[in-house]
């Protein structure tokens, strides 16, 4: 997985929908065979313990628990995960249905506010999603609620772009769509106990990426790049259906 941040200084909603526009001018411009899909949403809320009455006044910074819940519809599209994240203790995950997710904030928000305070909500609502040859393309403003005495306020910090190719892509001169096309990479994967070549699938990524964003004006925020990828001595046996996906924030 890869992750790219490009802030939004203003944090005002319509120059991000304008960033997204140019975005996907780009993307129409450079794929032009890419096909529509169904739009996505991405829902984040984390919160955090509240400290003991008494640990403030304590000479060891006091460590907070969290409670995080994301919904990708991409990922599932009727569930919701929940991750519990103890203080120094090994973290959980689990479950639940879509349906239960507003229930199961409001239980924190408003009947737990003693042990419990909301720190951030994220969201991408009706997202746009391209495939084109090797290449899904998702992309969407990213909306936070500010809280604390201003909550409510709806902000937009950037966009958010997540890019998949299915690993063992190769790139020819042949495909209508830039160059790309579903060939196996015979010469990363040929033979099960050969590595997967995972660096070309994020070359892949990159060049899609290059293509979509070259000439468009994002503005002057610098671009923070993650790398989240398999662990890249898989086997052909093990990760032969497995795709990289690739997330850009800006």
């Amino acid at each position: 997985m890869h992750l790219y941040f490009i802030p939004n200084p203003s944090t005002n909603i319509d120059t991000a929908v304008a960033t997204v526009n140019t975005l996907i001018q780009g993307i129409e411009s450079s794929f032009q065979n890419a096909i529509r899909q169904t739009p996505w949403s991405l829902s984040y809320r984390a919160f955090r313990d509240t400290v003991p009455t008494g640990a403030d006044g304590t000479s060891t910074p006091y460590e907070h628990s969290y409670q995080h819940l994301l919904h990708l519809s991409s990922l599932a599209l009727n569930r919701t995960y929940i991750y519990a994240q103890p203080a120094a203790q090994p973290g959980a995950v689990t479950s639940i249905p879509l349906k239960q997710q507003d229930g199961y904030a409001s239980l924190f928000r408003y009947q737990f506010t003693a042990l419990w305070a909301p720190k951030h909500t994220l969201s991408v609502k009706d997202g746009t999603s391209y495939s084109g040859g090797l290449c899904t393309i998702q992309i969407g403003e990213l909306r936070t609620i500010r809280e604390g005495p201003q909550s409510g306020t709806i902000l937009s910090p950037g966009i958010v772009v997540c890019i998949t190719t299915p690993i063992g892509a190769v790139d020819t001169d042949d495909s209508q769509d830039s160059g790309y096309t579903s060939t196996e990479n015979r010469t990363a994967m040929d033979g099960d106990d050969q590595e997967i070549d995972f660096e070309y699938a994020q070359t892949l990524v990159r060049e899609c990426w290059r293509k979509i964003r070259d000439g468009r004006d994002l503005g002057r925020s610098e671009v923070r790049e993650v790398m989240m990828t398999p662990v890249a001595s898989a086997k052909k046996g093990q990760e032969r259906d497995a795709a990289v996906p690739y997330i850009y924030i800006g």
